[in-house]
């Protein structure tokens, strides 16, 4: 399952104490957590940024941002997480979904 994770950072954290719970996350295997692969990470100078995270199941995809919560609580103002695919798919998947609707429903 792809998910997609919108993150806002706390600017009242000193950086500092930011870098030090993302180096100590790393350093520890925390992060990314058992059943999590980073697919891409990108951030702003506007301390806001996107987590694109491939996850065998439900747990990983959890994990991949309460360790943050956990290991520096107050780091973040705002997170927004939800399952994610390539638009090309979602249209694809769009297209069928709206055909077994009419075949099951019919067309008003």
């Amino acid at each position: 399952m792809l998910c997609m994770m919108y993150w806002e950072l706390n600017e009242d954290m000193p950086t500092d104490e930011r870098l030090a719970i993302a180096g100590a996350l790393m350093e520890s295997g925390m992060f990314p957590p058992d059943g999590a692969k980073v697919v891409g990470w990108w951030g702003t100078p506007d301390n806001w940024g996107i987590l694109l995270v491939e996850a065998e199941n439900a747990e990983a995809a959890f994990d991949s941002l309460n360790v943050w919560r956990n290991a520096g609580p107050g780091m973040f103002t705002f997170t927004k997480t939800a399952p994610a695919m390539e638009i090309k798919d979602s249209i694809e998947h769009g297209v069928e979904m709206l055909q077994k609707m009419e075949a099951a429903m019919g067309s008003e």
